[in-house]
Formats: structure tokens, sequence, C-alpha cells
């Protein structure tokens, strides 16, 4: 199942991302509403096949490889901020 159908099942709808890369960069991509978005993974450079999920934690979050721009993959946290 793809991130957003998991997080669909978890029950969010409207929704920030916090993603924090090995060196401690963060970005936040704001203002998401699942509903609206065809493909989550893409919208946020993941490689949709390293995606882990820990939606059940008390910070939800998931794991994945994100592309940067210089086209290079690194690790990033993305924890799941509901508003």
């Amino acid at each position: 199942m793809d991130l957003k159908n998991q997080l669909l099942q978890q029950g969010y709808d409207h929704i920030d991302i916090l993603l924090i890369d090995d060196q401690s960069n963060q970005t936040t991509v704001p203002d998401i509403s699942l509903h609206k978005v065809t493909d989550l993974e893409f919208k946020l450079y993941l490689d949709p096949d390293t995606v882990t999920y820990h939606l059940e934690e008390q910070d939800p979050y998931f794991e994945a490889k994100q592309k940067d721009e210089e086209g290079e993959m690194r690790n990033v946290k993305g924890f799941v901020l509901e508003w």
C-alpha cells in the first residue's frame, strides 16, 4: 500500500510533513490534502520501494530514500503533522 493510502487508513486527511535528512536538514511540506494528491511519493521525491511506515507511534513518521537537488539519494524521516 502506498504512503497516501497508509495515511488515509490511519485517519489523516489534511497534513504537513516535516522531512529530516541524515545531516539534520529540515524541510516542511505544508498543506497537503491527501484526497487531492495523486502520487505522494512523487510529490516528495521519494523512492516508493524504500518507504517504511511507523504510523502507530506517538509521533507518526515514515522513512525512505529521497532524491535531492543533485539527483543523489539520501535517507529521510518524514514526520506527519496533522492540523
